[in-house]
Order: structure tokens, then C-alpha cells, then sequence
């Protein structure tokens, strides 16, 4: 009798629910090698939706599995029905994966869990046991290990090779029997039952017997390692020291005295021992210092600390120091770590362990001053940090310019064109080819110059004709932006011995950087100023300013302003960087000011100047100043970047779309709110608002709500993709736009607004 359909529906539901409920992560792959189900915790590890991956072959949705022992297994599972489990690390995810595969009525089906950090547990319990192995046979006293009984589990080498014989487990009475000197046995069994009873440290003297048959006197100590939780003893970490000379000869002792204190004092780490003091109710108040090593006084800065308290000597040191020394004193466990002493403005790596008898609450204190080496991590993480920054504007700065390129190719593609057209649009590939070849221009300059590679063709030059090229140079960005320039040149010749070439270049760097940064019919001032010894350049302008907090990075060689996405003036930040270098090939020095954010810049060149010279012939004087189904789709375009629009806007137009292009934000609203687009393509790096705010603006248009929008930016990040979804943009497309995918979304767009009328 088959069940009826709600019968099944039943099973199949209780059966879901169930495969929801465990805790392990739990896929089914068919016979096909397609999924058949994944279960939530499947969905978090793999980071994949189940609607993502089902019906989907395993293989080509996850390709590092192929050749690794999961395949091993699933076809094992698949093919032999033989179940197999496994723990095994997979690359793709840089993590260690429990497997359980079974083979299925069709297919596998495959619990596994991430057990990566109960794998790496355990290979920092390995690595800790084998360090701690190393160190024991390394140190020259005798270490040993007991449990909470008293059965031996560990002796290093220096056991075994004084006493003649491998370790063999035996508890205590057994070793005090075999070892020890029969006058010394009842004294450390009584010392020894005493100590696991009470729980304190075990601390006896006595005498062990030697391969030879020889006895010398030891210093046993024996510290109990409790459970954390419950106080319970655990183990005992004990050592045995030979102290055989001291019970022979106080002279022996003092000699072997005046040997510590020698290394104490030798070592290059700070040294000292400390005391817990108490206050009149008994609770811990302060640490005295009982000993000092000269180090101590040189990495701390502390003079004449025996007998004083760690209070009285720094007043502010801070509370977590006199914590940690509190654990080591009251539970004996020792410990490293690294941490900062504001009070003494230094970074110390700190190794703390109680000594003597634990009553005592004595600890002993091994440090090292790593102030240089923090200041220096420091200073490393933050060059990194500026150099991935500039890798990103590098990455972005260099997709802006092949965006119009890349559409230009595509309209001299399409043939049937004008020779103005032409002309028009070779000559936007040839500006922004001399963008690029700008952009690379100055990386490979700014290599050449660190490097020492640039050689410079000094000659007598008069400063104000260098003005003059640059001046030319910088012109066409001047009048674009609108900018008024002024420009006061010292009355004299201004002689200095340099490179003609390269100091135009970097005042015409200067110049640039003042547009860059100056708001449109912004004011940029240049000034010659001619000393007895130096001629000075000034180049100051009433743009955006400096923070202070960057003044002193403004040349570095990755440093630059913030870049957020509404960051339009271009270039990598490289210009001031070049300028510092090649001013100082010169002999000169270059300086940055400025009074803060929206308060203008100012950069002054100092350079030697020349005495005057009857060799002219290089030298010209300065120019005078001159003034400085796709028809029925209607598509915005709104890029700053004029030649990336005119030549997509050109190129959906040859297609047959309507075309309407804006500049900026503003403009594309009023042209927005009046001819109500039906598709948007933004860029992102707009100059007054981004194009996440701009497309939440036009959504709140009645008329353009329901509009396609996609954003064509140069930003490609994860962290972008997020912003543009967070704006409900449809699509996130790259710089240079990929024309036959633009073409099919607007396809798209055409057929859902014909649908939807």
C-alpha cells in the first residue's frame, strides 16, 4: 500500500527537520554529483546559499576538492558504498575539516564539521610538550614530573645520565627507596607526604646516589600544577639541584655566590627580585625591591630602587602590572608577555616567576627594554598600510583613463563614421593615453630618483624662465578649473646650477597639486624671492588645506590626502614626493604649511643660488603672463569625467538608446526630474556627491523610483559591491566597461520597461 501524498509531505518535512536540528554541517550529493540538500550550518561553513548550490555539480562549484582525499572519499562512498571518515585540512578554506561521507539510496550524503581550531589545540599541545622536553634536557638541573599520587611520568636527561639508567615509571616511595641516602629517606617521605597533603611546595635536601655509586647532595623543589577549576591537584613540576658543594664548603658556597652575582650583574636584560607588601588588613598594597642588576637601572631609568617600593619610585604605573606580579606571587605560576609601561613611556618583553619559599611572595623579574622594536612594527605597519592605499588609487587612477579608450575603440569599431567623429574620438584616446602614460611617468621617476638612478644636466639656469615652462605646462588644468594664478617674479636673475628640465618639472608638480586641491576659481599665488645665498619658490593657494596630523607625511613617498569615492582630482599622490627628492639632488630643501583643513596650502622650494655668470646661452627670458530594441529606453549617463561620457553616451546612441548626460549631481537631478530616465548608469567618484546619494536621491523621484540603476566606477572592493547593493543600484560594473554586458542589462531594462507600462 503506497502513503498518500500528505504522508509523504509529513516524512519528507520531519526528515528536513531533523537534518536542521543536528549540529553538524550536512550536504546530499546525487549520483550525478549534484546537490540534492544542504542544511544550515552546510550554508554558514561554505558561505554559499542553498538555493546557490542546489542542482549544482560538486566539482565544478568547489574545483580544489578534485584530487584531494574528499574526493578519495566521496567517490569511495559513491562507487564501493563503503563509508569512510576522515580529518582533513582543505586549502581553499584554510581550515581542517571532520568528514563522515555514507553512501546513499542516490548519491552520498556528507556530515562534516570545522575542527580547525581543535586541530591547531592540539598542535600547540605537541608543539608546547616538545618545547618543554627541549628546554628540561637542556637546563642542567634535573627535571622531573609526578601525578597527584606521586608516579613518576617524566625525568630528562640529566636523570637518566646521572644515575646511570633509562627512566622507568615508579612512584615516589619507589624512587626514595632506590636513590636516595638511607639517612635522608624518612626526612623526605615525611616532607613529601606533607606537601600533597597540605598542597604547598615540596622542599627538601637530600642525598641521591650517583652511577658510580657516588652521593651528592640536591636541592628538591617541587611546585603543584592545580586545575583551574576545582583547585584539584594535578601534577608536580619538580627539579633537582646539586648543592653538594654548599653542604661541603661554605667556601665552595660563596664562591659559587660571587659567580651569580657576576652573570646577575653581567647579563644585558633587566633584572630584579620583588616582595609583596601587605596593609594593615592583610591585602597586597605595593612590591619592595630586594635586588636590582645594573641593566635594571639602564632600561628602566629607576636609580637606587633597593629597599624602595615600586609605588613610592613610579607613582602612576599602571594597575595591570601590579596584577600580574600578584598571580605570579600567590600561585607561583611563571609568565611572558610583552606590554607597555606608560608611566615609564618604554615597552618591555617581561618573563616573572616566583622563588623562594611561596610564604615569601617573592618574584623574579627578567625583562627587556623593546621600545625600538615597537616604535619600529609601528612604523612598518603604517608604510604598509599607505602602501596598500596607494596600490588601490594606483588600480583606480589607471582604470578611469581606459574607460573612454576602451568605449572610443568600440564607436571606431563600429565604422560609418564621419572624419570628424573620427577625429573627435582619436583624439580622445590620444588624452587619455597621455594620462596613462603620465601616471606611468611618474612612478618610474619617482624609482629612478630613490634609487639614485637620475642623472642631472645642471647648468646655470635662471629660475624664472624654468616659471614660465611650467607655467605652460600646467596652463590647460588652470583654465579648466577656472583657476586665477598670480605670479611675482623677483626683479634680479634668479641663477641656480640645476636641471632645466627637471626643475620645471617639479614646479609645474607644485602648480599641479595647488589645482588639484583648490576649489573651481579657486586663487593660486607663485612668488620668486632672491636672497644673498638661496633663491625661494613659493606656491600657495586658498584650496582644501592640509590636516595637521599630515603635514609631516605630506612628501612621503605613499602618503596623500584622504581618498574617499568622491575623490575626482586624479593622479597617485606621487608629485610632492618627486618634488622632495629632486629639490634635495639640488642641494635644496622644500617645505610644507598650512593652517589647517579649508585654509590653503603652501610649499616653499629653497635652492643655492648661483653667482652670476656670463654663460647664457640656455637661458631665455620669461614670456609675458597670459591670462590664465533600444529607441524606446532613454538612458542618463552621469561621469565627471567628460571624455568617458561622451564617448559611452556616443556609442548607446549608435545603438539606437536616447542619451542625456551629466557632469555632476546637480545637473543630472534637474535633468533627471524633468525627462524622467528609465535607466541610470552612475559613477561612483563624483565631486559633490558620490553616486551612492545620488541614487538614492532620484529614487525618491516619483517618476524615476522604479528606474534601472548601474554603477560604472573604477572602485571594485567587496566593501564598494556592499555600498552599491546598500543603494538598491542593480548592477556594479567595472571601469572599462564591458560594452556587450552594459548592452544586455539595458536589453533588459528596454524589455521590463516595455512589460510594465
Amino acid at each position: 500500500m503506497r502513503p498518500d501524498t500528505d504522508q509523504v509531505r509529513r516524512i519528507n518535512s520531519n526528515a528536513e527537520a531533523i537534518l536542521e536540528s543536528i549540529t553538524d554541517a550536512f550536504f546530499a550529493v546525487s549520483s550525478e554529483w549534484r546537490f540534492t540538500y544542504v542544511n544550515r550550518h552546510a550554508e554558514q561553513i561554505l558561505g554559499r546559499e542553498p538555493d546557490d548550490l542546489l542542482g549544482k555539480i560538486i566539482w565544478e562549484e568547489y574545483p580544489g576538492l578534485a584530487g584531494s582525499e574528499f574526493e578519495q572519499a566521496y567517490h569511495l562512498a559513491a562507487t564501493d558504498r563503503v563509508p569512510t571518515s576522515f580529518t582533513s585540512f582543505y586549502p581553499d578554506h584554510d581550515r581542517w575539516y571532520e568528514v563522515h561521507v555514507y553512501p546513499a539510496a542516490d548519491g552520498i550524503s556528507v556530515y562534516f564539521r570545522d575542527v580547525s581550531e581543535r586541530m591547531k589545540a592540539q598542535e600547540l599541545l605537541r608543539d608546547s610538550e616538545k618545547r618543554f622536553r627541549l628546554m628540561a634536557d637542556a637546563i642542567p638541573q634535573m627535571v622531573w614530573l609526578a601525578d597527584s599520587d606521586g608516579r613518576a611520568e617524566f625525568f630528562n636527561r640529566q636523570w637518566s645520565t646521572y644515575t646511570g639508567g633509562p627512566f622507568e615509571p615508579a612512584n615516589a616511595s619507589e624512587v626514595i627507596e632506590n636513590f636516595v641516602h638511607p639517612d635522608d629517606r624518612v626526612r623526605t617521605t615525611s616532607a613529601w607526604d606533607a606537601a600533597r597533603r597540605e598542597g604547598h611546595t615540596f622542599l627538601v635536601e637530600h642525598r641521591i646516589r650517583s652511577a658510580s655509586g657516588e652521593y651528592r647532595w640536591f636541592l628538591v623543589r617541587a611546585e603543584p600544577y592545580r586545575d583551574q577549576k576545582t583547585g584539584n591537584i594535578l601534577r608536580w613540576f619538580g627539579t633537582s639541584t646539586d648543592v653538594h658543594d654548599r653542604k661541603i664548603a661554605e667556601a665552595a658556597m660563596m664562591k659559587s655566590e660571587q659567580r651569580y652575582r657576576t652573570l646577575f650583574e653581567s647579563i644585558d636584560e633587566g633584572f630584579c627580585i620583588i616582595e609583596m607588601i601587605f596593609d594593615k588588613t592583610g591585602k597586597p598594597s605595593d612590591y619592595r625591591f630586594l635586588e636590582i642588576n645594573p641593566t635594571f637601572e639602564q632600561q628602566t631609568g629607576l636609580r637606587a630602587a633597593v629597599g624602595k617600593t615600586v609605588r613610592k619610585l613610579v607613582p602612576q604605573h599602571e594597575k595591570n602590572w601590579f596584577e600580574i606580579y600578584g598571580k605570579v606571587a600567590t600561585t607561583g605560576e611563571s609568565i611572558r608577555f610583552e606590554s607597555e609601561a606608560k608611566a615609564l613611556n618604554r615597552w618591555f618583553d617581561v618573563y616573572a616567576f616566583r622563588v623562594d619559599h611561596p610564604d615569601e611572595r617573592r618574584v623574579a623579574i627578567l625583562f627587556k627594554d623593546i621600545s625600538s622594536r615597537k616604535r619600529s612594527e609601528d612604523e612598518l605597519r603604517q608604510a604598509d598600510r599607505r602602501k596598500d592605499e596607494f596600490l588601490a588609487m594606483l588600480a583606480h587612477e589607471l582604470r578611469n583613463p581606459l574607460a573612454p579608450i576602451a568605449t572610443a575603440a568600440e564607436i571606431l569599431k563600429m565604422g560609418r563614421l564621419d572624419d570628424k567623429r573620427v577625429r573627435d574620438t582619436s583624439a580622445i584616446i590620444a588624452r587619455q593615453v597621455d594620462h596613462m602614460t603620465s601616471l606611468v611617468n611618474d612612478l618610474l621617476d619617482v624609482s629612478r630618483v630613490t634609487r639614485g638612478l637620475v642623472t642631472l644636466e645642471q647648468r646655470p639656469v635662471d629660475l624664472k624662465v624654468v616659471v614660465d615652462d611650467a607655467v605652460e605646462q600646467v596652463r590647460p588644468m588652470l583654465e579648466a578649473r577656472r583657476h586665477r594664478l598670480t605670479v611675482q617674479l623677483a626683479a634680479e636673475p634668479a641663477y641656480v646650477q640645476g636641471d632645466k628640465v627637471r626643475l620645471v618639472q617639479i614646479i609645474a608638480n607644485l602648480l599641479n597639486n595647488a589645482a588639484k586641491y583648490t576649489p573651481q576659481q579657486g586663487i593660486i599665488q607663485m612668488a620668486i624671492e632672491v636672497a644673498q645665498n638661496q633663491v625661494e619658490l613659493g606656491v600657495s593657494d586658498n584650496g582644501i588645506g592640509i590636516a595637521p596630523e599630515l603635514l609631516p607625511d605630506v612628501f612621503g613617498l605613499f602618503a596623500q590626502g584622504e581618498r574617499s569615492a568622491d575623490r575626482s582630482q586624479g593622479g597617485l599622490g606621487l608629485g610632492l614626493a618627486l618634488v622632495k627628492s629632486i629639490v634635495e639632488l639640488h642641494g635644496g630643501t622644500v617645505a610644507a604649511k598650512s593652517a589647517g583643513v579649508g585654509k590653503g596650502s603652501q610649499f616653499t622650494i629653497r635652492l643655492p643660488r648661483l653667482a652670476a655668470t656670463d654663460d647664457r646661452r640656455d637661458l631665455r627670458h620669461p614670456a609675458a603672463m597670459r591670462h590664465s530594441p533600444a529607441g524606446q529606453l532613454h538612458v542618463m549617463i552621469v561621469d565627471d569625467n567628460r571624455d568617458a561620457a561622451q564617448t559611452l553616451a556616443e556609442l548607446l546612441e549608435s545603438y539606437g538608446y536616447t542619451v542625456s548626460v551629466a557632469h555632476d549631481a546637480p545637473t543630472a537631478l534637474e535633468q533627471a526630474a524633468a525627462n524622467a530616465p528609465q535607466a541610470f548608469i552612475l559613477d561612483i567618484g563624483l565631486p559633490d556627491m558620490d553616486g551612492y546619494a545620488l541614487a538614492r536621491k532620484l529614487q525618491t523621484f516619483p517618476d524615476t523610483e522604479r528606474a534601472v540603476f548601474i554603477a560604472l566606477t573604477g572602485y571594485g572592493r567587496d566593501h564598494d559591491r556592499e555600498q552599491s547593493t546598500a543603494a538598491r543600484f542593480d548592477h556594479h560594473l567595472m571601469k572599462p566597461v564591458d560594452t556587450p554586458r552594459l548592452c544586455a542589462l539595458l536589453a533588459e531594462s528596454t524589455a521590463y520597461q516595455i512589460r510594465n507600462r
